[in-house]
C-alpha cells in the first residue's frame, strides 16, 4: 500500500496537503483555544462583578442588620448562577474581635479570584461594615473553551480534508495525467529503434508548462531521430568501408606494414609475413624493420628523413634483403602517414610510416645481368673500357677529395699474337680467360678496378692512403711473375705469356684521366720498346 502511494504523484500530493492541513488546524485550534479562555475569563469575571454589584445593596443591609437569614437567601441566590462556584459576606467585627456575621458557601478557598465589594454603611459613606465575596467557577469556563475548542477543530478538520480531496483532483487531471502519459509514451521508445521515437501528442493550443514541455520534447526526438538516423547510415558505410580495406590489406599480393617512431612493426598484413617467413614459420624473425632487411643504417637514415617534415612525404627504395639462403630484392615504398585531423599531431606524438614492398628479385636479377653484361668484357667478365673508366673517373673524384693516390697499371701481354696463330683463337681466349682470373685472385673486386681495354691491353688501378713506389714496384713485379705461369690450353697442351707494365700515379703523373692514361700508356710502350717482360714508372721516363 505504501509503495503505490509513493508511486502515485497526486496521493503523495493531497496527502502532504492534508498532513500540512491537520498541523494548521491543530495550532491554530490550540492558539484561539488560549485565546479565547483568557477572553472567557475576563468576561465572566466582569459579569461576576455586575452581579455582585446587583446585589451589593441587599448585602449591605444584611451586613448592617447582620441578618443570617437575608445573608443566607443573598449567597443561595448567587450560587444559582453557572459562573459562581462560591461566595460569602463578612460583617464587621465587634468590640471584641468577634465577627457577628460570616454567611459562606460553596469554594471559596481561591481568595486571589475573587471579586470583592466593600460593604459601605448606609448612612456614613466613609465606614465599611463588611465585604462581599464572590469566586467565578473558571472549571465551568473552562469546559465551555474546550467545547469550543472541539467544535472549532472538527470543522477545520473537515475543512481541511475536503480541501486536499479537490486539490488531489485538480493535481491529478491537470498535473499527474499528463506526466503519467509522457512517461507512459517515453516507456515505449528504444533508442536504438528510430521507429520507436515518435510524435508525443498534446492539446494543440494549450500554452501551459505541460503543453510547452512536450513540444520541446518534440523537437528534441525529431533532432534526435535525424542523428541517430544519420549515424546508423554512416556507421553502415563505414562497416562497408572498413570490409573493403580489410580485404584489400589481407588480400592484397603486396607487403604492407605500419610502423611506429622506433621502426617497430606494429601491423601488417599476410602477404608481408608470406615475405619475410621461411615455410613451417609463424613469427617474424624481429618486429624491427630494418633489421629484416640489409643496410641497417641506410634505412634508419632514410626514415628519419621521411619523418622530417622538410622532406617529400614519401620515397621509393630497393632494398636486398636475405631470408634463409634466398637473396631476395624488394621494391619498397614508404610514405608518411599525414594526419588528417583538424587538430594535427603535435611534435611529440609518433610519426607513423606506411611501408609497401613488393618482391622484385626477378626483375633485379634480370637488371643486374643486363646492367653486368653492359658494364664487363663477356670473355673474361672483368670491365669493359666504357664502365671502366666511368670508374677510374670516380676514383679519381675521391682521390681528390680525401687526399689518395690512384696506382694505375698499364698493362699488355707479351707473346699473346703467336699463341693465337699456333693455337686458335680458342686457346687465345682461354690464355685471356685464366690472365683475368689470376688478376681477380690478387686484386680485391670491391676497392680495385681490373679493366680490359681490348685484345691483350689491361688495367690494373688502386685506391691508395699512402704512396709506397718500392711496394708498388715489387707488387708489379710479382704480378709479371705470376702471369708468366703455365697456362693449360687444352688436356695436353700448356703455353705461357709474359707482362709488359707501365705506371702512372696520380695526381703527381696527371689529375685528369684522359692526361694519366696517356701517360701510362706512354710508359708501357717505353718497356715495350726496352726490352718488354718489366716494370716503369712514368716519373722515370719523363725526365729522360
Amino acid at each position: 500500500m505504501i509503495k503505490i502511494i509513493s508511486q502515485k504523484l497526486y496521493l503523495r500530493v493531497a496527502l502532504s496537503i492534508a498532513l500540512v492541513a491537520i498541523v494548521v488546524s491543530i495550532v491554530s485550534s490550540m492558539l484561539s483555544y488560549y485565546s479565547d479562555l483568557k477572553e472567557k475569563k475576563n468576561t465572566n469575571y466582569l459579569l461576576v462583578q455586575q452581579l455582585a454589584h446587583t446585589v451589593e445593596k441587599a448585602a449591605t443591609i444584611a451586613a448592617y442588620l447582620n441578618d443570617q437569614e437575608l445573608s443566607q437567601e443573598i449567597i443561595n441566590g448567587l450560587l444559582s448562577n453557572d459562573i459562581v462556584q462560591g461566595a460569602s459576606i463578612e460583617g464587621k467585627s465587634n468590640t471584641k474581635g468577634e465577627m457577628e456575621l460570616f454567611i459562606a458557601n460553596g469554594t471559596t478557598n481561591k481568595q486571589k479570584e475573587a471579586v470583592l465589594v466593600k460593604l459601605v454603611h448606609p448612612f456614613l459613606d466613609d465606614t465599611f461594615i463588611g465585604v462581599l465575596s464572590i469566586y467565578p467557577d473558571d472549571k465551568f469556563i473552562q469546559q465551555q473553551a474546550q467545547a469550543a475548542l472541539k467544535k472549532e477543530f472538527i470543522l477545520m478538520l473537515i475543512q481541511s480534508i475536503v480541501i486536499a480531496f479537490f486539490v488531489s483532483l485538480v493535481v491529478q487531471r491537470w498535473l499527474t495525467k499528463p506526466i503519467q502519459n509522457l512517461t507512459d509514451s517515453f516507456a515505449k521508445i528504444n533508442p536504438s529503434k528510430p521507429e520507436t521515437l515518435k510524435m508525443l501528442s498534446f492539446k494543440q493550443g494549450k500554452r501551459d508548462e505541460i503543453s510547452r514541455l512536450t513540444q520541446n520534447i518534440n523537437a528534441l526526438m525529431h533532432e534526435l531521430h535525424l542523428t541517430i538516423s544519420n549515424e546508423q547510415t554512416l556507421r553502415k558505410k563505414t562497416q562497408e568501408l572498413e570490409a573493403k580495406f580489410r580485404l584489400i590489406f589481407e588480400q592484397a599480393s603486396a607487403g604492407i606494414c605500419l610502423l611506429d617512431d622506433k621502426n617497430t612493426i606494429t601491423t601488417f598484413n599476410p602477404a608481408f609475413k608470406h615475405y619475410f617467413t621461411l615455410p613451417g614459420e609463424e613469427k617474424l624473425s624481429t618486429l624491427h624493420f630494418p633489421e629484416l632487411l640489409n643496410n641497417v643504417e641506410k634505412l634508419q637514415s632514410l626514415l628519419l628523413d621521411i619523418r622530417s617534415d622538410i622532406n617529400p612525404p614519401q620515397t621509393t627504395l630497393d632494398v636486398e634483403c636475405k631470408i634463409g639462403y634466398k637473396t631476395v630484392w624488394f621494391h619498397c615504398l614508404f610514405v608518411r602517414l599525414t594526419d588528417q585531423r583538424q587538430n594535427n599531431r603535435s611534435p611529440q606524438q609518433e610519426q607513423l610510416v606506411e611501408v609497401i614492398l613488393h618482391d622484385v628479385t626477378e626483375r633485379a636479377e634480370r637488371e643486374f645481368q643486363t646492367q653486368f653484361e653492359a658494364d664487363h668484357d663477356p670473355l673474361t667478365d672483368l670491365f669493359n673500357r666504357r664502365a671502366g673508366e666511368k670508374r677510374l673517373k670516380k676514383a679519381l673524384r675521391e682521390c681528390a677529395k680525401h687526399g689518395q693516390h690512384l696506382v694505375l697499371m698499364m698493362i699488355d701481354l707479351d707473346k699473346f699474337k703467336p699463341i693465337n696463330d699456333t693455337y686458335g683463337h680458342e686457346a687465345g681466349d682461354k690464355v685471356l680467360i685464366e690472365i683475368a682470373n689470376r688478376f681477380k685472385k690478387r686484386f680485391n673486386d670491391n676497392t680495385d678496378i681490373c679493366i680490359r681495354l681490348g685484345g691483350d691491353e689491361f688495367i690494373i688501378a688502386q685506391q691508395i692512403n699512402t704512396y709506397d713506389k718500392t711496394a708498388t714496384q715489387n707488387q708489379a713485379i710479382a704480378l709479371i711473375d705470376e702471369l708468366q705461369q703455365q697456362v693449360s690450353i687444352s688436356n695436353t697442351r700448356t703455353c705461357a705469356v709474359g707482362a709488359s707494365i707501365g705506371i702512372a700515379i696520380a695526381p703527381t703523373d696527371g689529375t685528369e684521366l684522359h692526361e694519366l692514361m696517356h701517360n701510362g700508356d706512354k710508359t708501357l710502350y717505353h718497356v715495350k720498346e726496352t726490352g718488354r717482360g718489366k716494370v716503369a714508372f712514368y716519373d722515370d721516363i719523363k725526365i729522360r
